[in-house]
């Protein structure tokens, strides 16, 4: 990973893949709150000699430094935006799960010539009181039992059944990994920045976004209910919707070569 200094010497860590076949509009990998960018491996091995690929973390998420206190989507946003310009990014595709999928939607809206085609993971453009519950919970258990005990509460939230009957005998690793990677005051500030009101998307907002979008769910996902992501869907002007059996909302882990097989038509078949 390499390091960008922001304008108030914030650093954030991003890797940029592409061979020299590489060529066309780079594509940029936005991460959910605790994931890290390696959780995009196969996605990103499977474009980089099609496309140059962008991971990083945002603030917050893995060595990159702590955001302010109070930061929103759209301050992850102008974050990202700085360092495509020194990057010398000019438009770019954005493919967003959870977390990332609200940066990246503000990106769009901030800056929308920069953007030509987004795809929207396990998105939710406005708070429900179950998701602001789930989300309470998670801080709660990191406050009172440290990242370890966070890992246990948010995994059975937000991975499948037949994903974790698969991947059981893996769990001490993955809590390991969990640990390792995640600082746990930034999780707590990135966790209590998402409970703070003026988050949502509004009807007007999403009827800006005049990008093509991709729309993806696991059908099992209970942090984001179907109902949000029909909304979503209704509400952007040039949307298109698919839902994947047996996953829940980790959908680019839980079912990578769907993801990838949406990815490939939504973003190198256009």
């Amino acid at each position: 990973m390499q390091t960008h200094l922001l304008p108030d010497g914030r650093r954030l860590e991003y890797l940029l893949r592409g061979t020299a076949d590489a060529a066309g509009t780079p594509i940029v990998f936005l991460n959910g709150l605790s994931q890290p960018t390696v959780a995009w491996g196969l996605q990103v091995h499977r474009l980089k000699a099609l496309r140059p690929t962008l991971v990083y973390d945002a603030s917050g998420q893995g060595r990159s430094s702590p955001p302010p206190h109070g930061s929103r989507p759209r301050d992850h946003a102008l974050d990202l935006l700085d360092l495509l310009d020194a990057l010398g990014l000019g438009q770019v595709d954005l493919v967003g799960f959870s977390f990332g999928s609200r940066i990246a939607l503000r990106l769009a809206l901030h800056a929308p010539a920069r953007v030509r085609r987004i795809v929207l993971i396990g998105c939710a453009h406005r708070e429900t009181v179950l998701r602001r519950w789930i989300v309470r919970g998670w801080l709660d258990a990191l406050e009172t039992g440290g990242l370890a005990h966070c890992f246990r509460i948010v995994t059975p939230a937000i991975v499948g059944e037949g994903w974790l009957a698969r991947h059981e005998h893996m769990a001490p690793n993955m809590e390991a990994a969990f640990v390792r990677r995640n600082d746990p005051e930034c999780m707590r500030r990135l966790l209590a920045d998402t409970l703070l009101e003026g988050g949502d998307f509004t009807p007007s907002d999403l009827a800006a976004v005049r990008h093509p979008v991709s729309v993806l769910r696991g059908a099992d996902d209970i942090v984001v209910p179907r109902f949000l992501n029909d909304e979503l869907v209704a509400l952007l002007p040039d949307a298109v919707f698919h839902e994947v059996a047996d996953c829940a909302h980790t959908v680019a882990i839980e079912q990578p070569d769907w993801t990838a097989a949406r990815l490939a038509e939504h973003l190198l078949e256009a």
